[in-house]
């Protein structure tokens, strides 16, 4: 399984356009992912529920892969988050 932890550093938070972004992302892959946050556990295959999230910036959450290709999975989902400036 891959984990990683990250911190939301883009200012304005996962708004609309980056959480359909990361949802589209998510779609694609195979894997079974988990976004882990203070509201509980997210489904990021579904932009509703990273919207109701309410992830901000300085919002802690843990990502969970598992599947076949975890390792790579979780390296794109992570260069995604770690990519997002609006």
């Amino acid at each position: 399984m891959f984990t990683s932890e990250f911190v939301v550093k883009n200012p304005t938070g996962l708004h609309a356009r980056p959480a359909s972004q990361l949802a589209k992302l998510c779609k694609d892959i195979p894997d079974d992912i988990r976004l882990i946050c203070e509201k509980g556990t997210i489904n990021p295959k579904n932009v509703i529920g990273i919207l109701t999230a309410g992830l901000k910036k300085g919002s802690a959450i843990k990502i969970e892969v598992e599947g076949a290709s975890e390792q790579e999975s979780g390296a794109k989902i992570m260069e995604f988050l770690e990519g997002l400036t609006d």
